[in-house]
């Protein structure tokens, strides 16, 4: 397979995705493989089909555990409302585009 066909790989741990989260939704809403991982634990994000809202209890129990880990940490101001309202957000940008 042609490698420019390839979807970009990327793999942080959660305490480095804390930092750019927004930037991480928007690259997998194009395509590209995001993978979090936090000790043994590795998620992935995926970007979801237009029309269906994204429920992380429903399509990622995982994604979800590790959203609010980082929410209930030290360096996250925001509440776990306001980061889900931010990710739907930036979520419904990129499909505006």
């Amino acid at each position: 397979m042609d490698a420019r066909y390839l979807p970009a790989m990327k793999t942080l741990t959660v305490r480095e995705a804390e930092k750019q989260l927004g930037q991480l939704v928007a690259e997998a809403a194009r395509g590209d493989v995001i993978v979090l991982t936090d000790g043994n634990v590795e998620v992935t994000l995926t970007a979801r089909a237009a029309g269906k809202p994204f429920d992380p209890e429903e399509d990622s129990p995982e994604l979800e555990a590790e959203l609010l880990k980082a929410v209930d940490g030290p360096y996250t101001p925001y509440s776990s409302e306001e980061m889900r309202a931010l990710g739907e957000q930036i979520i419904r940008d990129q499909r505006k585009q």
